[in-house]
């Protein structure tokens, strides 16, 4: 899933990224979210542990947050997925791609190991959550709002709308993991929506104003 206005791209992280992860080495922490979404491994650097928090926080809490009609979007994608999703955080991508999902074959190591220890299948994708962070997919949207939201409440929008950010873009990538095939514009729409419509739910019930001035 690649940011800004360029067109999204698809692809696998490249030798120098894995060479990367494989040199840096990582904490993990399991988390166990609601039933409907899989188990996510966290693994991240030791600099990178706020970054794991706000990731564990975004499965947790913030997807059972969200409306059960705009969960049921993901309904399809997520009982095709494996049970246990390893979620990889970086602070960047070399690639300027905010995630990418990691086919069978260019899994690290770490994936590799847990499948074998558990004879099941495990997908793995990594977020780039600095980029996430300052992603703005909607920002005639975010300008719109802001003024709305008042300096008193920004603080709180902006947690929401970075931990809705992170599971958004592992939504996005688990969608490309459960189908592999599917049309970019097809999943970007999936997603962008979700994105959305969550946040103007968000900000009507918090706030009683509506986001989504683009649409």
């Amino acid at each position: 899933m690649r940011a800004g206005a360029e067109p999204y791209r698809v692809h696998s992280p490249g030798l120098l990224w894995r060479f990367y992860v494989t040199l840096r080495g990582f904490e993990e922490v399991l988390v166990r979210p609601a039933a409907e979404l899989p188990r996510a491994l966290i693994a991240h650097s030791r600099r990178d542990k706020a970054a794991a928090s706000e990731m564990r926080a975004a499965l947790e809490e913030t997807w059972l947050t969200i409306a059960p009609e705009l969960r049921e979007r993901y309904r399809d994608v997520l009982r095709t997925v494996p049970p246990v999703v390893v979620v990889i955080l970086t602070r960047r991508s070399p690639c300027g791609c905010l995630g990418h999902h990691h086919p069978p074959g260019v899994q690290t190591r770490l994936a590799r190991r847990l499948k074998a220890a558990s004879s099941a299948a495990v997908a793995e994708v990594d977020l780039a959550y600095e980029a996430i962070r300052e992603w703005q997919p909607l920002p005639l949207s975010d300008l719109a709002a802001d003024p709305a939201i008042g300096s008193d409440y920004r603080r709180e929008m902006e947690g929401f709308r970075f931990r809705l950010a992170l599971l958004d873009v592992f939504l996005h990538e688990l969608h490309h993991y459960a189908a592999p095939h599917a049309q970019e514009k097809e999943v970007r729409g999936r997603s962008q929506r979700f994105y959305a419509d969550a946040l103007n739910a968000y900000t009507q019930a918090h706030f009683g104003i509506r986001y989504g001035f683009e649409r």
